[in-house]
């Protein structure tokens, strides 16, 4: 097991029987390693740099580095197609727009970037754009730019990823366009769909998730019809039809659900809530075998014995 320290700047490396740490990778100091993937067929391990603004290719067995490229500081998350020839990057942060800090951003040009490396020559093949939204403001949409992104979360067929992120209103406000910032109107979540035969942003499918702030990840169930999206602001998953292209329901998670993964007979969905310190683990068969809109939840498993934190704090 690899896990990735980004304030040490370090990886470690876990043996998964006795859950000892058999070694540790020193990556240069300050460069905040954040995400961590191993290509499918085996032949690398790779770690995005959020400062350092490089993705590095590492020895699986060792964690020897060889290689490395530049792709811009607030790189995150990872993802790798199937057959380990493309790694796509997510820049969590936006770059401003021009204009962003006066009353007439150019909304135009820019977006949500996913950096695209060809993973053979390890070189940027293109930038993602993931590009400003004009559908009107209303109260399920609105206009706005995708930011704070999470990974590409691949289909099972390989044809395309889903992009989870929040979506910020540049253009309304008094100064603006004259109307009144409010909460339908502001900060919505949206999950943006990347066609993956083009490597290009299908905007029309993008899905917004309405009455809620922020999407930070997302995984698919085995067959591809269910994506499940997890709200961190909302404490909820939200349960999409993939195919449809459409939110089904919601279920109740704890508070800022971060990570998720299925059990290996994908039955069971595994929700890590942040600030709970605690994992909930979802029965999901309803969902996935006969199609209701329902789940129920198996337990809750407290990850902390004691929080360190105080309640200030």
């Amino acid at each position: 097991i690899w896990i990735s320290n980004k304030g040490a700047a370090t990886l470690n490396i876990i043996d998964p029987g006795t859950l000892t740490v058999v070694q540790t990778v020193n990556l240069p100091y300050g460069s905040q390693p954040f995400g961590l993937a191993f290509a499918p067929n085996g032949s690398a391990a790779y770690v995005a740099l959020e400062a350092g603004a490089k993705l590095l290719k590492l020895d699986p067995a060792t964690g020897a580095q060889t290689g490395s490229v530049d792709v811009g500081s607030n790189v995150r998350q990872i993802a790798i197609n199937a057959d380990s020839s493309k790694i796509y990057l997510s820049r969590f942060i936006t770059p401003r727009l021009p204009g962003e800090e006066t009353a007439a951003p150019n909304d135009a040009t820019g977006g949500g970037e996913v950096i695209l490396v060809d993973a053979a020559s390890l070189t940027v093949i293109k930038t993602i754009l993931l590009r400003h939204s004009d559908k009107p403001d209303i109260e399920s949409a609105g206009r706005g730019l995708p930011n704070y992104l999470g990974p590409v979360v691949i289909a099972p067929d390989g044809l395309n990823g889903w992009t989870p992120s929040k979506q910020d209103n540049l253009l309304r406000g008094t100064l603006r366009d004259g109307n009144n910032i409010n909460f339908q109107n502001t900060v919505r979540a949206i999950s943006s769909r990347i066609d993956l035969t083009t490597d290009a942003e299908n905007y029309p499918a993008r899905m917004d998730h309405d009455n809620a702030g922020i999407a930070s990840t997302a995984i698919f169930n085995q067959s591809g019809n269910y994506l499940f999206v997890a709200l961190e602001t909302n404490r909820e998953v939200a349960v999409v039809d993939a195919y449809g292209q459409r939110e089904l329901f919601r279920i109740a998670v704890g508070r800022a659900p971060q990570g998720l993964a299925l059990a290996p007979d994908g039955l069971k969905l595994y929700v890590h809530n942040f600030m709970d310190r605690s994992v909930t683990v979802l029965d999901i068969s309803k969902i996935v075998n006969e199609g209701q809109n329902t789940a129920t939840v198996v337990a809750t498993y407290a990850l902390v014995a004691s929080e360190k934190l105080t309640a200030q704090v």
